[in-house]
This record gives C-alpha cells, sequence and structure tokens, in this order.
C-alpha cells in the first residue's frame, strides 16, 4: 500500500488523472511490464523494422528531451533539434497517441523507445559479427517522468554542445546538465557510434561516424578505435565547401562512402576527446590531428578503444543517469 501511494502521488503531481474505483476510469497510476514488452513489440514493428538508422534517432530523441529534463516536449522550431529525428517523432508520436498515452507519460514513452533502440542495435551489432562483439548488458528502463503542459511541443529552447567545441566546452556541459564526470563525459559521447550527422538540412555537418550506414547501425565501440587509430589520416576540412551551407563546417573526415558521403568523420567535439585540438570561433583546428598533442581524456578513448565490454558497462550506467534528469522516484514497471 506504501508503494502505491507513492505511486499516486508521483502521478497525480504529473497532471495524471486519479483513478476513479465508481466508473473504473483509465489512470496511469502503475504501469506493468506487459505493458513494457507491448510497447517494444509495437515499436519493433512499426518504427524500427528495415529501419535501423532510426536506432540513433530514437536514442538522440532521448538526449534531446532530457537537457533541461526529460519532459516529452521537443522544440521543433530549435535548429539544434532538426534533421533526421523528425520523422522518427512523428512515428513515435502517433504509436504514443494512439495506444499508451493513458499509461504512460511521453517522456517515459521516449525513454523506453531509446532503451528498445540500444537493446536492438547491440543485438544488431553482435549478430553474425566477431571483430568488435559487446558482451550484452541490461539497460534498465524506470517510470515515473513528467511531461510539460505543452507536450509534445515547448517553446523552451534549450542550449547543446555545439559540434565545433573544444575539449573544455563538452566537459563543462556535460557536468553542468547532467553533473558527469570526465569519464562519464566520454563514455556517453559514444553514443556516437549510432547514426550519422544531418547535413544542409539539419547542422550543417555531414557523414557517418562510422565506415558506412550499416556499421553506423551497429552498438559497439569502434568510435572510439577510430579515434584512437594511428595509422588513420583525420583531414579537418569545411564542408559548407561541398554543401553550400551558410556557415563554416569544420569537420575531420578520414574517407567516404560511394555515395561520396564522409566515412568515417568526426566532430570538434569528439576529436577533442583525445587531440587537443584548439578550434577558433569558426571551428578550424589549431594543428592536424597527428601534430595535435594529446587531451586530457585520451588515456579514457584508448581504454574504451581496447576493450569494448568496460566501455558498454559503463555506457548504460550513465545513459540510465541521463535519462533520469528532473524525474523523482522512478520506479521498476510491476
Amino acid at each position: 500500500m506504501l508503494r502505491e501511494a507513492r505511486v499516486y502521488d508521483n502521478m497525480w503531481a504529473c497532471g495524471f488523472p486519479k483513478p476513479n474505483s465508481v466508473f473504473g476510469e483509465v489512470s496511469r497510476r502503475a504501469l506493468r511490464s506487459k505493458t513494457v514488452e507491448n510497447v517494444k513489440t509495437e515499436l519493433r514493428a512499426k518504427l524500427f523494422q528495415d529501419r535501423e538508422d532510426r536506432y540513433a534517432t530514437a536514442v538522440r530523441i532521448a538526449f534531446h528531451d532530457c537537457v533541461g529534463g526529460c519532459d516529452g516536449c521537443i522544440n521543433r522550431a530549435n535548429p539544434d533539434n532538426a534533421g533526421f529525428m523528425f520523422e522518427s517523432l512523428d512515428v513515435m508520436d502517433t504509436i504514443y497517441e494512439d495506444k499508451y498515452k493513458l499509461q504512460m507519460s511521453r517522456a517515459d514513452f521516449y525513454i523506453l523507445t531509446a532503451v528498445t533502440a540500444l537493446e536492438d542495435s547491440l543485438k544488431f551489432n553482435n549478430d553474425n559479427l566477431t571483430q568488435h562483439f559487446i558482451s550484452p548488458v541490461r539497460f534498465d528502463f524506470k517510470y515515473g517522468r513528467c511531461d510539460c503542459s505543452t507536450s509534445p511541443g515547448t517553446p523552451v529552447t534549450r542550449a547543446f554542445p555545439a559540434g565545433h567545441s573544444d575539449y573544455q566546452q563538452v566537459m563543462d556541459f556535460f557536468r553542468e546538465e547532467f553533473g558527469f564526470s570526465v569519464r562519464e563525459s566520454v563514455a556517453i559521447l559514444g553514443a556516437h557510434t549510432l547514426g550519422a550527422a544531418s547535413g544542409a538540412k539539419g547542422s550543417g555537418f555531414e557523414g557517418f561516424w562510422k565506415e558506412d550506414g550499416v556499421a553506423a547501425d551497429r552498438l559497439n565501440n569502434r568510435y572510439y578505435s577510430l579515434l584512437a587509430d594511428d595509422a588513420l589520416t583525420w583531414e579537418n576540412t569545411d564542408r559548407s565547401v561541398v554543401t553550400g551551407y551558410g556557415e563554416e563546417r569544420w569537420q575531420w573526415e578520414t574517407g567516404s562512402t560511394s555515395d561520396d558521403v564522409p566515412a568515417p568523420f568526426m566532430l570538434n567535439a569528439d576529436v577533442a576527446l583525445i587531440r587537443d585540438i584548439q578550434p577558433n570561433r569558426n571551428g578550424k583546428s589549431s594543428c592536424q590531428f597527428r601534430d595535435c598533442s594529446l587531451s586530457p581524456s585520451a588515456r579514457i578513448v584508448q581504454e574504451f578503444a581496447s576493450d569494448g565490454d568496460t566501455w558498454m558497462r559503463e555506457f548504460a550506467k550513465v545513459f540510465e543517469r541521463m535519462v533520469a534528469k528532473g524525474a523523482n522516484q522512478l520506479m521498476y514497471p510491476a
């Protein structure tokens, strides 16, 4: 009874309807494990089937929702939110509105979608793959987050780390926003092992963080091994020269796909984890990759590059911390 009372208090504080014992009104007072599994099944059928590229956008949506506090609200007018993720967000919101809005908050639904994406992208990595096999880990899901009053939209513009950020700016952001240590910040940025930059229609940066689109659908530690690979030649290049984007977009490239999409590529925020690049205000590095001295977190990158299982265990823990921001009394489904 005490646990149920806490659940009621938390749900009522989020503006959920109080249970009506007379009329049997449906309320989001307690989330059941069966409902969680039903959501995962539906996401796999309607969001992720034959669209493994959406693993990355689901994780990105969770991050963008949790900056400032996970509240089920995304500002579509914020340029930092532009790009591939709106297509996934539309599908997610439709699934939620059609079936689950009386059973959980939208914020919880977004996090559950990201958890499903992480589980499936790790499985996708390990199926028929040995070189970058990662021992399976558990991605815990807890519920009890509150939606903002205007969910799913918001006029609030939240600040995100810029692609041209240097080492200190990256570390300051994650420390101030989530209370992460340097090691935790390096671990969470491993999410860039999934997906691609959004190009001219989004951030202006363009490319896959790994070798191609298929590699970019696999959750593994390849992001770190690419950064730590001394055999690669990384060139600091202004991508706006190719895309016609209205501002300089300095990024790091060491190859391309058959369609001439940079792959692998890295942002300054990525390279700064291993090299002290010290970019200027437009993002151009003060040195070429091999000439730059090692950054303070270089040893962590090298460790994660050589031990994917350690990275995955730490990533799962720091991800759980990130998606708890702004919530009180999160609980496991019954």
